[in-house]
């Protein structure tokens, strides 16, 4: 099971927000159930801009990106996810580029806090809480 993991999820969980025990248990489950977890390249970037910001330190931003990969693949962003993403006009770019990635990288699902920035999704979306509870995300 490949699961497309959104941006505020880690964020939730790296900078103790709201949601920060759900997203921890979320990566305890995926590796529980043997299920693979991915980011896109392009919530790299986002990551570590939104950590750097937060914390006011590099070093330390880069040894929390070093664990955030040993939790996630990352998934290369092409020129087809960004023109379909073009192509499909949603009000949230970022969100659709995500999308897209995850859609043309044949996901099964994806996890988010913030389900109607994916409305318009052909993909299954769901919470953290949502995937742990179908039957243990399996």
């Amino acid at each position: 099971m490949k699961l497309l993991i959104d941006t505020n999820v880690i964020l939730d969980m790296v900078l103790k927000r709201s949601g920060c025990d759900i997203s921890m248990e979320l990566f305890r489950k995926v590796k529980e159930t043997g299920a693979s977890a991915y980011i896109t390249a392009s919530s790299v970037t986002d990551i570590f801009y939104i950590i750097r910001k937060e914390t006011h330190d590099t070093s330390r931003t880069y040894v929390i990106m070093e664990n955030i990969f040993r939790l996630v693949a990352v998934l290369s962003v092409t020129e087809k996810d960004i023109q379909d993403a073009v192509g499909q006009k949603w009000k949230d770019f970022e969100d659709c580029v995500q999308y897209m990635s995850g859609k043309n990288n044949r996901m099964d699902y994806i996890i988010t806090v913030n389900r109607k920035d994916y409305a318009d999704a052909l993909l299954p979306v769901m919470t953290p809480t949502e995937w742990m509870e179908m039957d243990g995300g399996m």
